[in-house]
Parts: structure tokens; C-alpha cells; sequence
């Protein structure tokens, strides 16, 4: 038996394309009017919109950025009494786009674009380097960049900043600056003396505050140097590196094309080599000059960046709010950039590293012998696979726009570097710190026992808890003149130092035990989601955990990493005091130097 199919002549209906445009709603404020009308005051522009509950419950549904048939779906699902109202509510739609409450990614994102009367042309002076007691890293670091400068072009001053604490290394420093092949100016013990008592001279009063600024004291004070280079090169913008560093750009082979990355946070991305040899095998050359590139950028209004890199496309805004855009509009000014590095990372700790995801993580576990080397974080890729702008850098920044008043750097201990990143965003919530997809080298070549952290409770430093409780007071502060915000956080911090012995106190173990529990509760999600990860992998993060969770239970006096182990809650209430006077007697010192310094 023979069956035949014939379904005739099929005619195949191509369905319209549907525009992938993505539009949200704008964020604003709602006062009642009566039972079914009310008033919707646009944030942005400060204009009332009368309208029913209705299309405000459909405004509501459309926040995030995307495209219209979407937003219509999704309105249908949600208000029954629309549900197969397609056209009644496109129609509602289209009037909220007539209206602007309703604005496209592109409308976005030429508000941000708006092209200004005056470019700002904030003057380089050059880059500033700062060392130690290391001659011979200071060596290479020239070197380097005089090889740069000979492939690149350019002759641009060097400022070495010697924070050196012994004449041996001193003279050594001086005698690499005078043999170097290109244009280096040093600035040792000499000339900030000379420098630290000219601004004496001029404020007599406030001379210990100068001291604790700019003076040398024991321990690490790699922050005053960079004090003294914010003061003397008042008004100008300037790259920042340190003396570990070498000047070779290079960037992950096979790099995808890069976009601009608008998200708020960003980890970087993390490749592991067993030695040097094995990390310049992952990354290539890069031949553009990475240094031009970022003294151009900064300084500039991000959207002027944007506009003249208008072959770079910004990351997809899908899923957002309006309200996560905030911090950009036309005149946020790119305040810092940033790099990556090859060779060995910034980070003190290696905590960070049992925080990976997919395939770094098994990069990082992936037999036991190179997993005891990952620990140490000796030789990685450490990088932005695109351009990145953040509110505030993680790192110390590759370049500061010193144009207009710059807060101080904590001057003593370690991670002075997020204290000034904190307070630059919170004198500049607007700002941009843009991360540029490129490593810089940077190789220390003292050995780091990173991994010896996972046997103890993690305890950020002072610096730390100060930079955070700045993070913490920024959305309180509202004016947009930095002078204020820096004055309103001085206020905010002297509000804590003279808070009860309790207040402070609780403030101090609140924040241990937020960051420890935090720590805890990632590494314990991670555990639940790779049950078969490697044994000897699993032993440390559970060492980790307990380390922190014993922490936690024993209710221990809230001592901070740079202070004595064995001081009693009274004594750290005390410490706290004292500290946070010092913090707040320089933020009140501070503008005056600066302001000084730039009429100079």
C-alpha cells in the first residue's frame, strides 16, 4: 500500500522583523491626587506629569532598558485589565515616549555625548614615579621607558619621588636618575625638605599637619610622596606609577574586539603562567601608545571621550535602569584611568583569588603542583578585556587629573591607594575612572607570602575602614561642589571620632564582621556550586571559612591589621579616636596647601 503526503502549496510568511530598540522609563517622584490619578515628577527634568495609576503601574513595569515589544508582553502579563489590550497600550507608550518619560538607549546616551562650547585642556606635566630602596627596579623601570619613548616618540618629563629612609638608597636612586637616557628630575630627601618647609614657612600654624602629610615616619609611607607630587604638580594632570613597573604594554592574545563597559563594578580577568616566560606566551605586544592614550583621556568629559572614539561601542544596556546610570551625565569628567598588569598582581592578599568563576577558577586549581604556585599569585595576567568606566579605581590610578582640587592619600600604612579612590569619588560623584584594556608590566621581585592569609581571619587596616565608611556616607551627600562634599565628608568623619566609646566600637566590629561574613557567605556559595572541585582546593577555602567564622563567634576585640594583636576594646576605641583626629585636623589643612600650591 502506497500513502501519498501532499500538503499543497505551502507559501512561507516571513513575520516582521521586530525593532530591537531599547527604551526605559524614567525614574521620578509620585504624589496622590485622588483615588485613581496622581502626579509624576520627572527626576531628571524636574517636570509633573498628571496620569492615571494605570500608566503609572505601567511605567513601573518598564524601568529596565528593553525593547518595546517586550516592555508590551511584559505590561499584559502583569495589569490584567490590559491583558490583549496591545494597541491601547502601545498607544499609552508612544504618548510616554512623546512626553520623555520614555527615553531610548540612544537618547540615553546623547545626553551624555552632549558636546560642550570649550574642550577641557588640562596641561601634562609628566609622569611621576615613586620609589623606594630599590635602585635596581628604579634601572629597569627607566630603561624600559626610554625604550618606550624611542618607539613611541615623546619626551616627556619624569618626576622620580624618592621615599627612600636610608642614604645608601637615596644615592643610588640619584645616580640612576643622572644616568638615565631620557629627561628625569629627582626629588629626594633634599628637595622635599626644602619644599615641606616653604609650605611651613607659609602656614606656621598648621606645621604638624604638614608633618603627618608630607614628612617622613616609620613604616610604609609611599602616600606622602604622592602627597608631595599632588602639591607640586597642583593644576595639572600627570601619569602615576610605581617603581616595580616596566613600560610594555601588552594585551591577552586573541583579544576580542573591545567596547566600553558602563557597569559600576567589573572583576578583572585572571590568567595564571608558572613564570614570565609563560605569561608573555598568553598576552601579545600591544604597539599603540597605551601612555598617550591615557593622558588624553584624562581630564577629558567621558562623553567627549566617547564621542571621539565613536568606533568603540558601549556594552549592551539591557536589563538596566535609568537609576544605574546616574553617575553619568554630560559633564562627568574622567578623573583617573587605569591599567592592567602582567608579571605580579597589586593585591596584598590572595584571598580574591578563591572568588574566581569558571574557567579561571579551573585554571587556578588545575593540578597540584601549579595550584601551590597560583596561591603565591606570583606570575599572572591581571586585566580589563575592555575599557572600563568605573566610579571609582581599584587600583592606584596609571593617571590623575590634578586640574581642579584633588584630596590627600592616607600617608602611612598600606591601601592609601583606596583611600584616595573613595575620597575622589566622593568629592566627584560624577567622575570616571576609566580602566583601558592593556597590562603594564610589574614585577616585584621581593617574594610575597600571599597565601600564608588563609590560616588567619581576614582584618582589613585602618585605611580600609576609613575608605569604606567614606563609600558608606556618599549617597547622604548631595551638592555637586567638591569643595563641599570634601568638607561634608570631614564633618561625616569627625562625627564618628567624636561619637560615644560605644558608637565607635560598634562601628569597628560591625565592620570586621561584615567583612569577614561576606567572605564566608561567597566562599560557602562557591563550595555548593563545585562539590567536585579538587581536595586540596576545597581544604583551603574551608580553611578560610573556619578561620573567619571562629573570628566571628569569639566576639574578639576589633583590632584592625596595623594595630598591636594585643590590644583590648578600650584600647581600639582609643586608637580609633586618635587616628580619625588626624584624618580630620589634615582634611582641614589640606585645601589650603593645594590652593597654595596651585598659584605657585
Amino acid at each position: 500500500m502506497e500513502f501519498e503526503f501532499n500538503f499543497g502549496e505551502q507559501k512561507i510568511v516571513t513575520a516582521p522583523k521586530l525593532d530591537s530598540t531599547l527604551y526605559a522609563s524614567v525614574a521620578g517622584m509620585v504624589q496622590q491626587l485622588s483615588k485613581d490619578e496622581l502626579v509624576f515628577m520627572d527626576k531628571q527634568e524636574g517636570i509633573n506629569h498628571v496620569m492615571t495609576l494605570q500608566v503609572l503601574q505601567a511605567m513601573g513595569l518598564t524601568q529596565q532598558f528593553k525593547p518595546m515589544h517586550e516592555h508590551i508582553s511584559v505590561i499584559e502579563q502583569n495589569i490584567p485589565e490590559l491583558n490583549g489590550q496591545t494597541a491601547a497600550i502601545e498607544k499609552v507608550l508612544g504618548f510616554l515616549k512623546s512626553k520623555q518619560l520614555i527615553i531610548s538607549e540612544q537618547q540615553w546616551l546623547e545626553r551624555v555625548k552632549t558636546k560642550h562650547a570649550e574642550d577641557r585642556h588640562v596641561p601634562y606635566a609628566g609622569m611621576v614615579i615613586r620609589t623606594c630602596q630599590r635602585p635596581d627596579n628604579l634601572q629597569r623601570l627607566l630603561e624600559s621607558l626610554a625604550q618606550y619613548h624611542q618607539h613611541h616618540g615623546g619626551h616627556d618629563v619624569v618626576y622620580v619621588f624618592d621615599d627612600s629612609s636610608d642614604n645608601k638608597s637615596q644615592e643610588a636612586n640619584q645616580k640612576v636618575c643622572q644616568s638615565a637616557k631620557i629627561n628625569v628630575t629627582y626629588h629626594g630627601q633634599s628637595w622635599q625638605h626644602q619644599f615641606i618647609s616653604m609650605l611651613k614657612q607659609e602656614f606656621s600654624d598648621d606645621a604638624a599637619k604638614i608633618d603627618w602629610l608630607l614628612s617622613e615616619s616609620n613604616g610604609f609611607t609611599g602616600g606622602r610622596v604622592w602627597n608631595l607630587a599632588l602639591l607640586a604638580l597642583a593644576g595639572k594632570k600627570f601619569t602615576f606609577f610605581d617603581d616595580d613597573y616596566l613600560m610594555q604594554p601588552r594585551k591577552p592574545k586573541h583579544q576580542a574586539e573591545v567596547d566600553v563597559n558602563l557597569a559600576d563594578y567589573v572583576d578583572l580577568n585572571v590568567g595564571f603562567g608558572l613564570n614570565i616566560r609563560s605569561i608573555k606566551a598568553l598576552s601579545e605586544q600591544v604597539d599603540e601608545d597605551v601612555i598617550k592614550q591615557m593622558t588624553e583621556a584624562c581630564g577629558s568629559y567621558f562623553g567627549q571621550w566617547m564621542n571621539s572614539n565613536d568606533d568603540k561601542s558601549h556594552s549592551s544596556l539591557y536589563g538596566w535602569r535609568l537609576m544605574d546610570l546616574d553617575r553619568f551625565n554630560s559633564q562627568s569628567i574622567i578623573k583617573t584611568t587605569g591599567n592592567g598588569t602582567w608579571g605580579s598582581p597589586r593585591a596584598e592578599s590572595n584571598y580574591w583569588l578563591y572568588l574566581l568563576k569558571g574557567e579561571e577558577r579551573e585554571s587556578f586549581w588545575q593540578d597540584r603542583e601549579t595550584y601551590l604556585d597560583n596561591i603565591e599569585a606570583s606570575h599572572l595576567l591581571h586585566y580589563s578585556p575592555n575599557y572600563q568606566a568605573l566610579s571609582c579605581s581599584n587600583f592606584a590610578p596609571s593617571a590623575i587629573d590634578n586640574s581642579t582640587f584633588t584630596p590627600f592619600v592616607m600617608p602611612i600604612n598600606k591601601n592609601e591607594d583606596h583611600f584616595f579612590n573613595c575620597m575622589m569619588m566622593g568629592c566627584y560623584p560624577n567622575q570616571v575612572s576609566l580602566h583601558f584594556p592593556y597590562m603594564m608590566g610589574h614585577i616585584q621581585t621581593s617574594k610575597r607570602d600571599r597565601s600564608s592569609f588563609n590560616h588567619v581571619a581576614r582584618r582589613p587596616n585602618f585605611n580600609n575602614f576609613v575608605a569604606d565608611y567614606v563609600l558608606s556616607i556618599i549617597p547622604n551627600i548631595f551638592t555637586h561642589d567638591e569643595a563641599v562634599r570634601y568638607d561634608n565628608i570631614r564633618a561625616a568623619i569627625d562625627d564618628l571620632r567624636t561619637s560615644s566609646n560605644q558608637a565607635i566600637e560598634q562601628r569597628l566590629r560591625e565592620y570586621m564582621t561584615k567583612t569577614r561574613s561576606d567572605l564566608i557567605y561567597s566562599l560557602q556559595n562557591i563550595l555548593d556550586e563545585v562539590p567536585d572541585a579538587p581536595i586540596y582546593w576545597q581544604a583551603d577555602v574551608r580553611e578560610i571559612i573556619q578561620a573567619n567564622g571562629k573570628a566571628i563567634k569569639s566576639n574578639q576585640p576589633p583590632v584592625l591589621s596595623d594595630w598591636d594583636e594585643s590590644m583590648d576594646v578600650e584600647s581600639c576605641v582609643a586608637k580609633a579616636r586618635y587616628d580619625l583626629k588626624e584624618i580630620v585636623d589634615a582634611m582641614k589643612v589640606w585645601p589650603k596647601l593645594w590652593n597654595f600650591c596651585l598659584g605657585q
